[in-house]
Parts: structure tokens; sequence; C-alpha cells
């Protein structure tokens, strides 16, 4: 019989980093190196930077066609998330944001087959849907 100590596991198992309003928001977003400089390069370092900035200034700043101001205050509902849930995977934080649930509360409401109707429904509007289409959507058994 094979045992594992607290100690062994802990080691092996990476814990959930603890996100905070001074964390990059680069690493709490998951964004790429790219992206993560050119929203250093219009003063957006922190989470606290982000949550505080205008979304039409930041897109303005960044002048592309991608970071339009939605992006922008999807980033942020994001974060807001991801602060209140640290828990949540980064993943899943974003696909809830994307689909309109960045309330934890709404949220803890919902059930999983509501919340994969939802994801469903997103794709089929596909105005925020980019981003889920190329990524698989969960099972209820992942929801759950």
């Amino acid at each position: 019989m094979l045992v594992f100590t607290e100690t062994w596991t802990s080691s092996i198992i990476p814990t959930m980093p603890q996100w905070t309003p001074h964390s990059n928001v680069a690493d709490v977003l998951s964004l790429g190196p790219r992206t993560a400089g050119q929203l250093m390069q219009v003063g957006v370092r922190t989470v606290t930077e982000l949550l505080a900035a205008k979304p039409q200034a930041v897109a303005l700043r960044l002048g592309e066609e991608r970071f339009r101001a939605e992006i922008i205050e999807l980033w942020q509902r994001e974060a807001q998330l991801v602060l209140a849930a640290p828990a949540l995977p980064l993943i899943a934080a974003r696909t809830l944001v994307v689909i309109g649930y960045h309330n934890p509360e709404k949220i803890a409401r919902s059930t999983p087959t509501e919340l994969l109707g939802a994801i469903e429904t997103t794709i089929r509007q596909g105005s925020s849907a980019v981003w889920l289409e190329k990524n698989s959507p969960p099972s209820v058994s992942e929801l759950e």
C-alpha cells in the first residue's frame, strides 16, 4: 500500500497562486508576453491599474483593433472575479466572464446545466465567443 504524506504531495502538486490587487495583470489574466508588454507600455502593470483604467482610454492607447474597450472591460471583470474567487482556475474565470457570469453570487446560484447553456448560447451568438470557440466547453461533471 502506497501512502502519500502531506510533504510529498505538497511538493508535487502546485498550490494556487494568491492573487492580490498588486499582482501582475498579465499573470492574473494569463496574457501572452506580447500583450503583457503592450499593457506595460501604456501603464497597466497591476490588477489595481487595470481596474482603475478607463477601458476606452486603454483601448485608444493600445491602438489595435483586437484591444477594443469591450475587451478591456472583460479583462476588468475577469480580474475582479479572480480576486473574489481565488480558487477558481483562470480558464474558468475567463469562460464565466465571457458568458456574462462575473458575479460570484450569480455563479453560486447557477446549475452546471445553466452554465453550459450559457456557454452554448454565447458561442452561437458569436459576440465575445471567439475565445470560447477555440477552447472546448467543459462537461457537466467538470462544472459540478
